[in-house]
């Protein structure tokens, strides 16, 4: 895994406590605002799927909310090359 990977999943709390990138906040530890988007995001997605008589989960539901999880992993790699370009004077 590369570096910016590795900030990118010590910021989203996938690694266990310590064992991320120092310095790099886990922006979805309890109380965070990250934290209290994706809790009321899946409780929306649960109230969908109540109200669509699924279970677990919808198909499409489940594409939706992966596929901006995805967007957002793009964005934030992009935005961490781009950060490093910049401050560097840089241009690829």
């Amino acid at each position: 895994m590369d570096f910016c990977e590795e900030v990118y999943t010590t910021l989203n709390g996938q690694h266990c406590p310590g064992q991320g990138v120092p310095g790099v906040e886990n922006a979805f530890e309890t109380g965070e605002p990250c934290e209290a988007l994706y809790a009321s995001a899946y409780a929306a997605y649960q109230r969908i799927c109540d109200r669509l008589g699924v279970r677990d989960e919808d198909a499409d539901l489940e594409i939706i909310f992966q596929s901006f999880l995805e967007i957002n992993h793009i964005l934030c790699i992009k935005m961490f090359h781009y950060g490093n370009v910049f401050s560097n004077n840089t241009v690829d």
